[in-house]
């Protein structure tokens, strides 16, 4: 999405001055940066949030600062982007890949499995992969019972709510991001979250703070705690760039409104599609709990074979509507694909059937209205098509 003209404006003025740097400004006050980390917590309704320069950024403090160690396991989603598997790894452990349902969500039978099945693994790093949220309040009770330490994966999720809230706030810590492909756009960078003080604490100089500029912070925990972490953690110099933070500000303050638009846009193209396709296109329905945003086109195709399927992919890029396949050879969400790199196999059977046939749209935020039924009505065409409904 593009930059409002006050995200623009307030770049062109950072820029101006020449403090770019994390702690250049010369207060929290005159800090786009702390100022932005004081809105975004005020958004999540969380106490603290912390401006990093990537979500991935944001899932390696969080974990982190629930104590991941080398040789540590980690259970996460095995339907995900391909950050959260590298994050761990990158920390010395190793994912513990559970299986998504037809909804695209964690499978939480799966989940209880694993958990049974590698009992020394004590954290749950859980990814609402495109915005879609497993049945929180059944995470949260079988985290309790098992002593998981819960962290949430948000990178999808601004703007989406549990039960009224916004998403997130089950966890001990929570990763958000503001990539440019997110409802959020500050080119890359993310947020953590948290309500617990000496973890935000830990955080702050994790991500880059040194000596006493956590005073620098606008939403921060006490000095004592501060002191103590200054004196801790090493310093991976992640947080967010003033720069960054100036040109996000006005889309966290006029995201409920862009929302509206999302689910609007959203809502007429599934409504095409059920109405043109709905025999060979399903479009996952989400729990009566959660509060969607619609700023990506996820479905599935059903009664059909291989072939057809690569017939459906040719016949929606032929005529200019580029859905990207889940099971694409360089997918990067498909976890056939992470073995590449040296992530752990686990067989998902039930995950890879649901993405045998699965794909992903964004929904540009800069097409007009008529162009989202226009578009809906190719991929249906092209589904047709594809069951040998239409010659």
């Amino acid at each position: 999405m593009s930059i409002p003209e006050e995200g623009i404006a307030a770049a062109v003025e950072v820029m101006r001055g020449g403090r770019l740097f994390r702690y250049c400004a010369t207060s929290a006050e005159t800090s786009q940066v702390a100022q932005a980390e004081k809105e975004f917590a005020a958004m999540v309704n969380q106490k603290y949030a912390l401006g990093v320069n990537s979500c991935s950024s944001a899932i390696m403090l969080a974990l982190m600062a629930v104590g991941v160690e080398p040789g540590d396991q980690v259970i996460t989603n095995g339907f995900t982007f391909t950050a959260l598997p590298s994050t761990i790894m990158r920390l010395g452990a190793e994912p513990v890949l559970v299986e998504a349902t037809k909804s695209w969500i964690m499978d939480l039978d799966d989940l209880e499995k694993k958990i049974a099945a590698f009992p020394d693994a004590k954290v749950l790093l859980l990814s609402h992969m495109r915005g879609k949220v497993a049945d929180m309040d059944r995470v949260v009770e079988i985290c309790e019972k098992n002593g998981i330490t819960l962290v949430e994966d948000c990178a999808h999720s601004c703007g989406v709510t549990w039960r009224g809230k916004q998403l997130g706030y089950h966890a001990k810590v929570t990763a958000y991001s503001t990539q440019s492909d997110k409802v959020i756009n500050s080119g890359e960078g993310g947020f953590v979250t948290t309500d617990d003080d000496e973890i935000a604490a830990k955080m702050i100089y994790l991500s880059g703070c040194y000596e006493r500029r956590y005073g620098k912070h606008a939403v921060r925990p006490p000095d004592d705690l501060c002191e103590v972490a200054m004196a801790e953690m090493p310093n991976l110099s992640c947080r967010m760039n003033e720069v960054t933070a100036a040109v996000m500000r006005p889309l966290i303050k006029n995201l409920p409104q862009r929302v509206e638009a999302y689910n609007r846009r959203y809502d007429a193209v599934v409504k095409v599609l059920r109405e043109e396709a709905g025999d060979v296109i399903v479009v996952p329905t989400q729990d009566e709990r959660v509060g969607t945003v619609g700023d990506h086109l996820n479905f599935y195709l059903t009664g059909v074979t291989d072939e057809q399927n690569a017939l459906f992919r040719q016949t929606c890029v032929a005529m200019g509507v580029p859905v990207s396949w889940f099971q694409s050879k360089v997918n990067a969400r498909w976890h056939v694909n992470w073995r590449k790199y040296g992530s752990p196999t686990f067989d998902l059977p039930n995950t890879d059937e649901v993405l045998r046939f699965a794909y992903d749209l964004k929904m540009p935020p800069y097409f007009d209205d008529e162009d989202f039924p226009a578009f809906a009505k190719v991929i249906a065409y092209a589904s047709n098509v594809a069951a040998g409904k239409i010659e």
